[in-house]
């Protein structure tokens, strides 16, 4: 019996890491050896896992998927990672091939597409077939990917940003989204981190300079 091809898989949506698991369990061939919400878990992980492809998003916290990239090349330069992720730009599609990507793919694309991405990357090809389809995002339309990407805020850090330009507090907020009022604070805190900002007003103030209100 064939050895079957090593998976991990690295996206900060833990409901589409279910999905890619139960995807891959149908499929003879594939066994998915891990998974982390977050680069820095990822890395950690490839210390004693050894998989012959990742999955890898570009947005996620702590360490965002380039910056996983580059370090998965050097310190495990016989993995082969695939870009999974969001974002349509040139920019982002070139980036990733040069820092040694192997394929890219969309998440909406079909799990017939991805079959076949991995099945190319596997034989040592190369699964591009976005980079001449990409459109590259106006930047000052809602907060572009490449901010996100730049200032490595998380999906739900842009949210709170939203609604704090909203002027809701952290009370309202947290209802909104059904996290404590704690948890709330504390995204504030890495937001100012982040964006190296001292207070509220010169949240709003970069909100509105880079179109995120």
């Amino acid at each position: 019996m064939a050895t079957p091809l090593k998976l991990y898989l690295a996206d900060d949506h833990q409901i589409l890491i279910d999905g890619l698991i139960a995807f891959f369990h149908e499929i003879e061939g594939f066994e998915v050896i891990g998974f982390a919400n977050d680069g820095a878990t990822m890395l950690r992980d490839l210390q004693i896992k050894t998989p012959d492809i990742i999955l890898l998003d570009l947005n996620m916290p702590r360490l965002d998927g380039i910056k996983a990239l580059e370090r998965i090349k050097i310190g495990f330069p016989t993995v082969k990672v695939i870009i999974l992720s969001n974002y349509h730009q040139t920019k982002l599609i070139k980036e990733a091939k040069e820092k040694g990507a192997r394929g890219y793919l969309l998440k909406n694309g079909s799990k017939k597409e991805l079959f076949e991405a991995i099945e190319l990357v596997r034989r040592g090809g190369l699964y591009f077939k976005l980079e001449e389809l990409a459109e590259d995002t106006d930047i000052n339309t809602v907060f572009s990917d490449e901010y996100m990407l730049k200032y490595q805020l998380t999906k739900r850090e842009v949210e709170i940003i939203k609604m704090v330009c909203l002027e809701w507090n952290s009370r309202e907020i947290s209802e909104k989204l059904f996290i404590s009022e704690s948890t709330v604070n504390t995204h504030r805190r890495n937001i100012f981190s982040k964006l190296d900002i001292k207070n509220t007003p010169a949240l709003i103030n970069f909100a509105r300079a880079n179109g995120i209100s």
